[in-house]
């Protein structure tokens, strides 16, 4: 016997709604219990069970069939819901086919049958609104499937964070979250929608009698070859696809913007009527593609994608394309635009490109990608190179270098992948590190990048290989990324000498290295920068301190004592084969070879082109007199070569060299 659920307005049932009933892979029918009972529509899966035509179940005799439990039931249903309209839940065991039974669940609902008033021929009664009981009979086994069907995607629906929504096969919208209607508004109706899809680029989706000989015409986008390649693969229950696409969102004050979008598809069967749906989600990567590069390859005109395409994805220089800047113009209907100007208004470069740059403003758009990314492929290619010339990777970086370059040798060195570090963090905190550095002559973020170049070098083929390891490398490479963070152009004895917070802060011991690992480290300790969190907590602290030796050693005051320190304990161990050269290296001798690394890579310039060095020894020069000049200002004691009345530091280079430089080279 069932439990009462409570009454209910009762459902008024038309013939639409019977064909609809009649493909549901559930039991259910229509009685009338009012004496004599009979039958009153049944829909094909009743029919299956009963083993009987239509016309058979509807002249069956109830009463001279049924038993004696079963017209005690009739009564308790003709009274509690074609009577009083309540909802009555039952569980029982019914036959399925002639030797079998299956437990099911079985509601029991009031409905009155409206018959058709068109004269044309149906299955309902022709009595006028009849009241009847419409029993639905759920297998247990189906309704679990429902229920836990039901309950993941309302899960999905109510807890993703992405828009996600679901679709008929056909294209057309069931139901879909908040995050999807805040992203693509209340019109989506359609799944062409959710790619960004305009009229001419949907039409004919989901067509089938299309003539080809018509005037019909429709746009090939690289969009519509998308939806038309997730049809295709989603030919399976549960197969999958997976596509980024830069999609057009209109905001709500009618503005476009343009963001890369994830799009995975997930076949599904409905399981009440096992026709096909479509699950799909929505991610926004756009960081994650400036990253991969596709940005440019965008923008690139149809004529020229098919060409550029393989060596623009393998490229490492094409995949760096990502950090010249966020304001490229995205052209969606892929079409030089007139006179130089992007869509928005904007002039056609985009990003903010430096004056020295090979790129004129007034190239198309094609060719001002072209020769953007040729010049920075050709700059990266030389990254290898002791004769690098950082200036034309700043020039070509659209003045980021150090993101850029960062970028490169991280992944030259597969240091992603084999540390499993997260590359949208890691991004993050490149441009966080590159936006920190201020416009110093000197100690700027184009010196950086250079100093990561120059370790890079060390790295691969300075001789480090045989005394660090892996982790040792990634941590050279960080220190080299921080080691000047936010540097303010002043050295340690200025910021000593006027109390500056700097030298408060770490007690007068290198108040310039000492800040910079705190500020660096603090940017890193950030959810959205903390590229190293899926590392083991041991390798982090490892990490953390080896970055810490290494740039608290770049501080002059300590040169000579690790210059000496390099000399005896590195010479010794290369020099005496009995000391067991070949066993496992000491992690203070790891430690010392770093320092040292370090310090050559900080004054890398120095095996340039003899231009290049020319270069950063001015840029040295002016920006000790700038500290001279504020030492004026103060009526301090001007310190040595930074009297911009004197001779300055570029006079005193031979000194340098002889006695700083030739004894750190020569132990090296």
């Amino acid at each position: 016997m069932g439990d009462s659920m409570g009454a209910k307005a009762v459902r008024k049932v038309r013939e639409e709604d019977l064909v609809a009933w009649d493909t549901l892979p559930l039991s259910m029918y229509v009685v009338t219990y009012s004496f004599p009972p009979r039958n009153l529509w049944a829909n094909s899966k009743r029919l299956e069970i009963l083993g009987c035509t239509f016309e058979e179940f509807m002249s069956t005799d109830l009463v001279r069939t049924a038993t004696e439990a079963e017209k005690e039931q009739w009564k308790n249903r003709h009274q509690a819901v074609q009577l009083r309209g309540e909802t009555v839940l039952e569980r029982s065991l019914v036959a399925d086919g002639v030797d079998k039974q299956i437990s099911v669940e079985t509601v029991c609902s009031a409905v009155i049958l409206e018959p058709r008033k068109d004269g044309l021929p149906s299955k309902l009664p022709e009595d006028a609104d009849v009241r009847g009981v419409m029993i639905q009979q759920w297998p247990l086994e189906v309704k679990s499937r429902l229920e836990a069907n039901t309950k993941y995607m309302t899960t999905l629906l109510e807890c993703s964070p992405y828009p996600l929504c679901f679709f008929t096969f056909d294209g057309h919208l069931i139901t879909c979250n908040p995050a999807a209607v805040e992203v693509f508004g209340n019109t989506i109706w359609l799944q062409s929608d959710i790619f960004g899809m305009g009229e001419r680029e949907r039409r004919g989706l989901n067509a089938t009698n299309l003539h080809p000989a018509g005037s019909f015409g429709f746009e090939r986008t690289e969009r519509r070859t998308a939806y038309e390649s997730m049809m295709d693969a989603l030919t399976e229950d549960q197969s999958t696809f997976q596509v980024d696409l830069l999609i057009r969102r209109r905001g709500d004050e009618g503005q476009d913007s343009r963001w890369y979008c994830r799009v995975f598809a997930q076949r599904h069967k409905d399981p009440v009527t096992g026709e096909p749906m479509i699950m799909i989600s929505h991610q926004d990567v756009t960081n994650l593609r400036k990253v991969e590069g596709e940005l440019g390859r965008m923008e690139m005109s149809q004529q020229t994608t098919k060409e550029l395409m393989q060596q623009h994805d393998s490229d490492v220089a094409g995949s760096l394309m990502v950090l010249l800047g966020e304001d490229f113009g995205l052209n969606f209907n892929a079409q030089p635009a007139e006179s130089g100007a992007l869509p928005d208004g904007r002039s056609e470069s985009g990003s903010p490109r430096s004056e020295d740059s090979s790129v004129s403003t007034e190239s198309t758009s094609l060719s001002t990608r072209t020769i953007q990314l040729n010049g920075l492929r050709q700059c990266l290619e030389k990254a290898n190179d002791w004769a690098f010339n950082v200036f034309d990777l700043e020039r070509e970086a659209d003045g980021l270098p150090l993101q850029v370059l960062s970028w490169h040798v991280f992944l030259k060195h597969n240091l992603i992948e084999e540390f499993n570090l997260d590359h949208v963090k890691l991004v993050n905190f490149l441009r966080a590190i590159e936006m920190g550095h201020q416009d110093n002559p000197y100690h700027n973020a184009t010196h950086v990048a250079d100093v990561v170049q120059s370790m890079h070098c060390l790295l691969t083929k300075g001789g480090l290989g045989k005394f660090v390891g892996r982790l040792e490398l990634l941590a050279g490479l960080m220190a080299a990324c921080v080691h000047d963070f936010e540097h303010k152009g002043f050295n340690n004895d200025f910021l000593i000498k006027t109390e500056d917070d700097w030298a408060i802060d770490s007690n007068d011991k290198s108040p310039n290295e000492h800040h910079h690992l705190s500020s660096a480290f603090r940017i890193l300790r950030e959810e959205e920068n903390n590229f190293i969190h899926r590392m083991p907590l041991a390798q982090q602290q490892s990490l953390r301190k080896m970055v810490i030796d290494m740039v608290l050693a770049t501080d002059m005051a300590e040169h000579m004592a690790i210059v000496s320190k390099l000399k005896t304990d590195l010479q010794k161990r290369l020099e005496n084969p009995d000391d067991g050269i070949g066993d496992e290296v000491p992690e203070a001798l790891k430690t010392l070879v770093l320092q040292g690394a370090i310090k050559v890579a900080d004054i890398g310039h120095l095996y340039a082109a003899h231009d290049v060095h020319i270069k950063w020894s001015e840029r040295l020069e002016e920006e000790m007199w700038l500290q001279g000049d504020v030492e004026k200002e103060r009526t301090m004691k001007v310190s040595f070569l930074m009297d911009r009345d004197k001779p300055g530091v570029t006079k005193s280079q031979p000194g340098f060299v002889d006695f700083v430089v030739r004894p750190l080279f020569e132990t090296w």
